[in-house]
């Protein structure tokens, strides 16, 4: 068999659902990452968001001390990697920050990415908008039994 260079041409990047691309900056917390990613897609199903993209970074105290950050794409910011694909943005969630303030890390992933679609708690209409929205959510995506 002769040696030779090999190499793979992709059709352009289709997105039909939501994907999260989720990097790891602090090794303590990388058994976050799949409950990271698992909350946001199953966050978008319930929203009805498909052919969508984010990008998670899974942070520690060393790079920020804060629950959450999030960073909405700026409209029209040119992505020609994810094709059709809408560009949400990127969202930083601090594994260590929550869990020391009593804080639930999934509903903190939540509320992150509905940062990414806009939603704040600038004022009392908005932050009764965006609270209603993560109950909604977390009730669909994290159903309680009563047994």
């Amino acid at each position: 068999m002769a040696a030779g260079l090999f190499f793979c041409v992709r059709a352009p990047y289709t997105l039909v659902t939501m994907e999260v691309e989720v990097t790891v900056m602090d090794a303590r917390y990388a058994d976050y990452a799949s409950r990271l990613k698992d909350a946001i897609s199953a966050a978008a199903r319930h929203m009805g968001i498909t052919a969508a993209y984010a990008e998670a970074y899974i942070v520690g105290n060393a790079f920020m001390e804060k629950n959450v950050l999030a960073y909405p794409a700026a409209d029209g910011f040119p992505r020609p990697d994810l094709g059709a694909a809408r560009d949400l943005g990127e969202l930083y969630i601090n594994p260590g920050y929550i869990a020391a303030h009593g804080e639930d890390f999934s509903f903190m992933a939540v509320h992150a990415f509905l940062h990414l679609l806009g939603y704040d708690h600038r004022g009392k209409h908005d932050t009764v908008k965006m609270e209603a929205k993560e109950q909604e959510i977390l009730a669909a995506i994290f159903p309680t039994t009563n047994e």
